[in-house]
């Protein structure tokens, strides 16, 4: 066990190295498209999918066809270990996940860039549902999201408007869609109202992404790979 234990952090060390040369070699300041368009494109092949209701199939799809050596593979590139736990009736726990350093490097970088999602949890309908946000993204990154949405969906940016919450004081975001309306990603807005926003108001500084599934522009999104690179 020694033996094994000293060759797996030979290997992980070596690992970790050539993740971080990766990472430096990606220079999202030279590449021939806009990260703000890839991030449009995920949103509308994702989309696409939900509509097919095929996107649960196809991820699960690539995921069983891969070997069990890709799937190792495929985690080690995000995990530098996990630390298990076993109750008392024998069932375990997951106590603490240990990201590798080359991969939160690789997201600090997306999120200086604009296009790292985070889910946001929203209430709709009275249940509580999770949405797609982006934070650190500037006004005119939007826009170009937006530019490229629009070549596929009618799509709008609407304000936010925030209410106290009188039991908790709390500060509460609402916004209704209009009818064959779907809200599919929240962003922050910044102050210099240089995008075509649908409703204005200086102190709003969140918005949300609207599209209507019901009047594509009959455009079709080549060369996407969401379900098999995400």
């Amino acid at each position: 066990m020694e033996d094994f234990a000293e060759d797996y952090k030979v290997i992980g060390e070596k690992l970790e190295l050539l993740e971080q040369k990766k990472n430096e070699s990606l220079d999202l300041d030279n590449v021939t498209f806009s990260p703000q368009q890839l991030m449009a494109d995920r949103d509308i092949e994702r989309e696409t999918m939900i509509r097919l209701d095929t996107l649960n199939t196809t991820v699960k799809a690539t995921w069983e066809s891969k070997t069990k050596e890709e799937k190792q593979e495929f985690i080690s590139k995000f995990l530098e270990s996990v630390i298990l736990t076993k109750d008392s009736k024998n069932e375990l726990h997951i106590e603490m996940i240990n990201f590798r350093k080359s991969y939160v490097d690789m997201l600090t970088k997306l999120l200086e860039k604009g296009i790292l999602d985070v889910l946001v949890p929203v209430e709709i309908g009275g249940k509580e549902e999770f949405m797609l946000g982006t934070p650190n993204i500037s006004n005119s990154q939007i826009q170009e999201y937006l530019d490229r949405l629009n070549e596929y969906y009618e799509t709008k940016l609407y304000h936010i408007y925030e209410s106290i919450e009188e039991d908790t004081g709390n500060v509460i975001g609402e916004f209704t869609p209009k009818p064959n309306e779907k809200m599919i990603r929240l962003l922050p807005l910044s102050k210099d109202n240089g995008i075509n926003i649908q409703k204005d108001d200086d102190k709003i500084i969140y918005g949300v992404v609207t599209y209507n599934p019901t009047k594509p522009k009959n455009k079709i999104l080549e060369g996407a790979s969401y379900a098999t690179s995400n």
